[in-house]
């Protein structure tokens, strides 16, 4: 499961790893070994995939507290990781129909798809390892999460890797009757068409609904032509550097970009690009560079940089907010901005990011646990974020619409297709990944945002700090994509959309019908050991 995600993109090994999670679950002979056999395996899952949350802490200045919070991340999440196959253990020993002894495998990936959506949910939340995150360089095979979202992959694998394990069944009772034929019995061969059909349904809706003519550089509807500075600045030292020589540097590379495309209708800068409140009246001299040119350019610029929100009157401010002056208390975002000609400050359109990474930009319910707020401060600036309020949709020249998630936001299907839904024509990701370097988690995360494009059927304009950038079109396709650790001012002519698809408008329709399930099956699972213990007695 490890290597089936990016950037090894072993995608088909995922069907196997789960087929031998289930495999482990249903052979464990009580509890005691079940906990050893699955956390051992969740263990080594992540230390393949998300090894990076501990390497990036060895990175040349960086802090090396990344190393033990990266390890101690995996180690616990483990645990959590261990849900479904726990609640898949319960049912198979609990929920048993007399003349169908196999029906527990239907729920698995019922059970298995209700967890990552249940994942996703709430301050506590890492989508990071959904299955179907696997699978974003198969384009032909994932253009119907248009209707099902990325739960939709994770259902469809789960499907088969039951039906691998079912033949894996089938080959030890063969063996221990004297031989193996693949094709033996009628049963399983039927398994095999069923294997093979489901395997290719994807290409095959694919193919039905055009979508690779339909959706790869679509601009039916309009098209901006949208330009993006990767100005590739180490995130660990760019919060030590003169603020100063930061701004001119930036002003310098809007000049370049502007002077190679005079005709841009909006220019991309990444999360956190400047390090200082912008708005603020002590940076006043900062931001008239920026705001000086971009008048002179007449083309907005939207940048990543923390926002401060004071509070003059106390009982209106939030409860973790900490004290301004003697009088005061004030809440600092980590927000997008988007500077535009000719507007002053409170005429400004600006997001404040909601998903927020846990333990690293907030500690999770800080505002209700005050003890959890200084547990972890990090020496560049980006502890104790106050939560963003709504999901804002930035309004560009009067022309087009678009909304901005931040970074780790990209990751959230539901929540990211709350944008669109509110009216985004196209879509934009900044990000700061410098942290991981070449690391896998660098490479991931930009193959996620393929996901997002399809779902919805936006154009996504992805601008990370240090890469990787580039232009996704709704067919998931990357044009532009740049290099890791270069400096790289690019521009595209992308589309705008206007309709919705059913994801958008109705959402994880797919997990939430997975988690009402289970939480019966959970139900009639506790019922039945119930009436079994009664009549026992």
């Amino acid at each position: 499961m490890g290597v089936s995600f990016p950037p090894i993109n072993l995608f088909f090994c995922s069907f196997f790893g789960i087929a031998v999670i289930i495999f482990l679950t249903l052979d464990s002979v009580n509890y005691r070994q079940f906990f050893l056999r699955n956390y051992l395996v969740f263990t080594f899952y992540q230390f393949i995939s998300i090894s990076w949350l501990s390497l990036s802490g060895l990175q040349k200045d960086a802090d090396l507290f990344l190393v033990l919070g990266g390890f101690i991340t995996m180690i616990v999440h483990s645990l959590f990781l261990m849900i479904p196959a726990l609640i898949f253990f319960f049912l198979s020993r609990n929920i048993r129909i007399k003349n169908f002894p196999l029906f527990h495998l239907l729920l698995f990936p019922f059970i298995w798809t209700a967890f990552e959506y249940f994942h996703s949910l709430g301050e506590v939340s890492f989508p990071w390892l959904t299955i179907g995150n696997a699978f974003t360089t198969q384009l032909h095979k994932i253009q119907f999460i248009e209707y099902t979202g990325v739960l939709g992959i994770s259902f469809w694998v789960c499907t088969i890797s039951v039906m691998i394990y079912y033949l894996f069944l089938e080959y030890k009772k063969q063996k221990c009757e004297g031989g193996f034929c693949i094709f033996g019995k009628r049963k399983t061969f039927l398994i095999y068409i069923l294997i093979f059909i489901i395997y290719f349904a994807p290409d095959l809706y694919t193919v039905l609904a055009d979508s690779k003519n339909e959706f790869t550089n679509y601009r039916k509807e309009g098209t901006l032509k949208a330009g993006i500075i990767q100005p590739n600045i180490n995130p660990w030292i760019k919060w030590k550097e003169n603020s100063r020589v930061l701004t001119e540097d930036y002003a310098q590379l809007i000049r370049d970009i502007s002077l190679k495309n005079n005709n841009l209708d909006i220019i991309i800068f990444p999360e956190a690009a400047v390090t200082y409140y912008i708005l603020d009246p002590m940076n006043e001299s900062k931001y008239d560079v920026l705001k000086n040119l971009i008048d002179s350019i007449k083309t907005p610029v939207l940048m990543g940089a923390p926002d401060l929100s004071i509070y003059t009157d106390t009982l209106n401010a939030p409860a973790d907010a900490p004290k301004y002056n003697s009088k005061y208390r004030y809440s600092s975002f980590n927000s997008a901005i988007l500077l535009e000609k000719e507007k002053n400050k409170s005429e400004l359109q600006k997001y404040n990011k909601i998903k927020l990474v846990a333990a690293s930009e907030r500690m999770p319910h800080q505002d209700k646990l005050k003890f959890l707020k200084n547990i972890i401060k990090w020496s560049v600036g980006i502890s104790s974020y106050e939560i963003g309020k709504d999901t804002t949709i930035f309004n560009l020249n009067n022309k087009f619409t678009f909304n901005t998630a931040i970074c780790y936001e990209s990751i959230y299907p539901e929540f990211f297709s709350e944008f669109v839904k509110k009216g985004a024509d196209f879509c934009v990701v900044i990000t700061n990944d410098g942290w991981w370097g070449k690391l896998f988690g660098t490479y991931q995360h930009n193959q996620y945002s393929v996901l997002r494009a399809i779902e919805n059927r936006r154009w996504i304009v992805r601008c990370a700090n240090t890469g990787i950038s580039c232009y996704i079109d709704p067919y998931g396709n990357m044009l532009q994509k740049t290099e890791i650790n270069e400096r790289a001012l690019i521009t595209e002519d992308i589309g705008i959309r206007k309709q919705q698809t059913f994801y958008t408008g109705y959402g994880d329709l797919t997990g939430v019908s997975c988690m009402y399930f289970t939480v019966i099956l959970i139900v009639a699972g506790y019922s039945a050991k119930i009436v079994r213990r009664f009549r026992k007695k």
